[in-house]
């Protein structure tokens, strides 16, 4: 409105004076009518304003109408017109200022980067920096720094986009952040960290919704509709895309319309809904795309439309329509890990379509080895397992085809391909950041304040703490450390698994593939696949379990519901033991290699598993293998015994068991703190600790046991562990969060993520009583050279209770 009132007050004026600023408002006004109308009214003000400026001879008020121009397309996805708009500009001939030679390089870089040319971007993005920093601008040094990260991401250089991002957040300039966090929220879906993303994008909504920039609630929408696609939660990315389609139309963005139906269709062939339709929109969608100047190719949009349309039709029969289809996406390589993968799913699911089964399972191998080189690239054990959310279509069609072919062998090797691999890396080094150190200190501090704190002191450091958890989420996720890995271990199959197995040994692999659940059972005869049932009701037995075993933990002693209680356990194991069938063989040993579903099951509480020495392994390659231990991980004292606050038993419990070692003199009396439990896991063979436990299943590197300053997390501990076997005397920290893609975290499993060979943790609440007599002897057992996996089944059948801990990883015995 001020911006008409001011055009009003220059009605009828033909001095240069106001010829020149009516010019200038329009080119200001164009950018309104965009936000208000749409592209089409905002062109042509700023056509108008260009051919005043023409008349007037000035090559500045052109340049910034093209300028303009190419910001209008940019802001609705026209990058090829957005291209030729910014290269119409005579930079050196047309006078501009510095701040505007910053910004006519900025939109540049933004343009080459929508038209897929990263390295112009790069360049452009460069010379931004360089302009603000000589001139003073550091607002503007901030945008230049977030975009170069962008064009990092853009290349799948996610840890070095990241980093990036990460340094132009730390600098102190007050400027709205509201594009960056989207760009933030951007990389963190493309490493699989769905939950940081849409946590981002959510507040970046609710600011877009209440400042009434339709363009912005439509490109926000649409991210989120990626999150809920990346989920398989299809309905709700839906109704995400149906808001972004609205807000697109009612600014006559078309590019981004397009973009919107895009998404659309991918969610259509996921749930193989009116595919017929969908293939005549993204041949449309294709055609569209592929004469635009500008345009390398297909373009990362048109490829993508390409490989869904291949993917539908493969779904519809027509191989023949698939295959003509892909041939028009040549050998170009693909721009970032989801289309990398997408691609590779699809070409084999031709392969497969055309009766090429090797040629299928060669495709999925390699795309399993390009997923496992982006696992390599990160340093945080976080971003290792969120990678293989992208990986999880390529793992349901391999388990498929293996079954489908039958042979067991080949299906437990394909299982294990996919199962943890980030298990399968090298530890990474203690990364060297004092804020990231610093921060963890202060989430120490204020948990442990909201620890003892009553209602209202938690409501007000919940907030903070919950800030801080992010922050250091964040800051973790963002550490790439060069040479920290030397890569991935290659997959045991079932030759090299069986050698490694004795007479006496059986291992049980589950493992998911639409909606039913099954094993392989693997002994030193042979293999077979045993179908087990839908997960549904896998679900349902373990949860009743779960349930049962907490409220006998907490049951007061001689209440008369403890028999009510126990009986009702006892009936879970039973139903769930049944079910699962996890000590069908006769073999003493058994090795357990949950799926999701079965994450915190107490293996050594079931019937059939009793008195066998039971091991818990993230993947059979683990426990065949051992961990993959750095060279850095020497143990330079043999026993640490340490415990935290809080508890009545501990002190004597870790007497005892420094006593069954022969160090009872090195305990000390007080309470260890959380750098001593980090030494220990960093110099001693065998560590334990008992404390009070906490496992945090949304955050499950903020998992902790709780010491005399507070807890200590997951996300804390060294790398590499030197630990050998660590007993950890706690309720629940035995449990583990598995992502989407199958990969396992939690307390215990980072523990074996970073070198630590067997730990033994509870995946229930367990009395103080139980823990401390079973503790105690187990460790006179192992001491003693008996290997930990049998200690601990002797110490179950003396000690039933204790049945809620588990030996996770591999074989251990404490030999000289």
């Amino acid at each position: 409105m001020r911006l008409d009132q001011a055009l009003g007050l220059l009605e009828g004026r033909s001095d240069h004076g106001a010829r020149w600023l009516r010019v200038r408002i329009r080119i200001t006004r164009a950018w309104s009518e965009l936000e208000a109308d749409g592209i089409q009214p905002a062109l042509r003000t700023l056509h108008a304003a260009r051919a005043e400026a023409l008349e007037l001879d000035d090559p500045l008020l052109v340049a910034l109408t093209h300028i303009q121009e190419g910001t209008l397309h940019g802001r609705v996805g026209a990058w090829p017109s957005c291209v030729e708009a910014l290269l119409a500009v005579d930079v050196e001939g047309s006078g501009l200022e510095p701040a505007q030679r910053w910004a006519y390089h900025l939109n540049l870089g933004q343009a080459w980067l929508g038209v897929g040319r990263s390295e112009d971007a790069a360049e452009n993005f460069d010379l931004a920096r360089d302009i603000a920093v000589a001139n003073g601008y550091p607002e503007l040094e901030f945008k230049a720094r977030h975009n170069r990260a962008v064009v990092a991401f853009v290349d799948g250089d996610l840890p070095r986009a990241l980093t990036l991002m990460r340094e132009a957040d730390a600098m102190d300039v007050a400027v709205a952040r509201d594009r960056a966090r989207l760009d933030h929220a951007e990389v963190l879906l493309a490493a699989g960290l769905v939950d940081g993303a849409r946590s981002e994008l959510e507040a970046a909504l609710s600011t877009a919704h209440s400042s009434a920039h339709r363009l912005e609630e439509g490109e926000i929408s649409l991210r989120l509709a990626r999150c809920d696609l990346l989920v398989g939660d299809l309905e709700r990315a839906r109704d995400r895309i149906r808001d972004a389609t609205a807000a697109y139309r009612a600014r006559q963005a078309d590019d981004l319309v397009r973009e919107a139906e895009l998404l659309r269709a991918g969610v259509d062939v996921a749930e193989g809904r009116d595919l017929p339709a969908v293939v005549e929109r993204l041949v449309r969608h294709t055609e569209h795309g592929a004469g635009e100047p500008g345009a390398p190719g297909l373009g990362t949009s048109g490829r993508e439309a390409v490989r869904l349309e291949a993917e539908a039709r493969l779904l519809l029969g027509d191989a023949d329509g698939a295959e003509q289809r892909l041939e028009a996406l040549g050998d170009g390589g693909e721009p970032s890990l989801a289309a990398t993968l997408h691609e590779v799913l699809v070409r084999a699911r031709l392969d497969l379509a055309r009766g090429r089964g090797p040629q299928a399972r060669a495709r999925l191998e390699d795309g399993n080895r390009v997923l496992a080189a982006h696992q390599v690239q990160s340093a945080s054990l976080d971003v290792r397992a969120a990678l293989a959310l992208h990986g999880r279509r390529l793992a349901a069609l391999d388990t498929e085809r293996a079954l489908a072919e039958d042979p067991a062998d080949e299906v437990l090797a394909t299982v294990e391909r996919w199962r943890a691999i980030s298990h399968r890396i090298n530890p990474v080094t203690d990364p060297d950041d004092p804020d990231l150190a610093e921060a963890t200190r202060e989430l120490r501090r204020l948990r442990q304040l909201l620890a003892d704190s009553d209602g209202d002191q938690a409501a007000t450091l919940t907030p903070r703490v919950d800030e801080l958890e992010t922050r250091v989420a964040q800051r973790e996720w963002s550490l790439a450390l060069d040479g920290t890995a030397s890569g991935a271990v290659h997959p045991v199959d079932a030759d090299e698994a069986r050698a490694a197995l004795d007479d006496g040994t059986t291992v049980v692999e589950f493992f998911e593939s639409a909606g039913e659940l099954h094993q392989v059972v693997l002994r030193a005869s042979g293999a077979e696949v045993v179908h087990v049932g839908p997960v549904a009701a896998v679900v349902e037995a373990v949860t009743r379990l779960r349930r049962d075993l907490r409220a006998r933990a907490t049951i007061a002693p001689g209440s008369p519901m403890a028999a009510v209680l126990e009986r009702a356990t006892v009936s879970s194991l039973a139903a769930a033991d049944t079910l699962l069938n996890p000590g069908g063989a006769d073999e003493h040993r058994v090795v357990v290699v949950p799926s999701r579903t079965l994450a915190g099951m107490p293996w050594s509480l079931m019937p059939s598993l009793r008195g066998r020495p039971v091991t818990v392994a993230p993947s059979l390659t683990r426990w065949v293998r051992g961990p993959a231990r750095a060279a850095s991980a020497r143990p330079t004292t043999p026993v640490a015994a340490l415990y935290g606050p809080g508890l009545a038993r501990t002190l004597p419990e870790i007497r005892a068991v420094a006593g069954a070692w022969g160090v009872a003199g090195e305990v000390a009396e007080r309470p260890a703190s959380s750098a001593d439990v980090l030494d220990a896991l960093g110099s001693a063979r065998v560590v334990h600790l008992a404390a009070h436990g906490l496992h945090q299943g949304q955050s499950p590197l903020f998992s902790s046991v709780r010491m005399a300053d507070g807890p200590v997390f997951a996300h804390e501990f060294p790398r590499p562990v030197a630990a050998e076997h660590v007993a950890l005397s706690a309720c629940d920290v035995g449990q583990f969060s598995t992502r989407p893609g199958d990969e396992p975290l939690g307390l215990a499993i980072a523990l074996l993520s970073l070198g630590a060979t067997s730990v033994l943790a509870a995946v229930a609440p367990v009395a103080d009583d139980v823990a401390h007599d079973a503790m105690v002897a187990h460790h006179r057992r192992i001491a003693a050279g008996v290997d930990a996996g049998l200690a601990w089944a002797e110490v179950v059948v003396d000690h039933p209770g204790a049945g809620v801990f588990c030996l996770y990883g591999s074989e251990w015995r404490a030999t000289p």
